[in-house]
């Protein structure tokens, strides 16, 4: 599912496994990260993005918590998410952000 990453994103983890640009930093930002967390952010590469990525579930999603996305809102000052206030990040009438080429 979905296309391959591409690989001037990325960048070496180990011998064996690629992470994200910029998501190892001391305060981490994924360099196809768009928009600003906390109002408006999204993946520019969404359906080209790395096995990782698609694996995370975002909290309640499809009914469940996301300890793992709790952390990550935490991480940049937000609240985690409840099942009354999840809302589509592709919501009603919202403009898609920009893809990253």
């Amino acid at each position: 599912m979905g296309g391959q990453t591409p690989a001037e994103l990325t960048e070496k983890l180990d011998p064996h496994r690629l992470v994200m640009r910029g998501t190892q930093a001391y305060q981490p930002r994924c360099t196809a990260l768009v928009g600003e967390v906390g109002e408006r952010a999204a993946c520019g590469i969404y359906q080209r993005r790395p096995s990782p990525c698609r694996e995370l579930q975002p909290a309640w999603e499809f009914g469940q918590p996301s300890p793992q996305c709790d952390r990550a809102r935490a991480a940049h000052g937000l609240p985690p998410l409840s099942p009354d206030i999840w809302i589509d990040p592709q919501g009603p009438g919202v403009a898609p952000l920009p893809q990253i080429a």
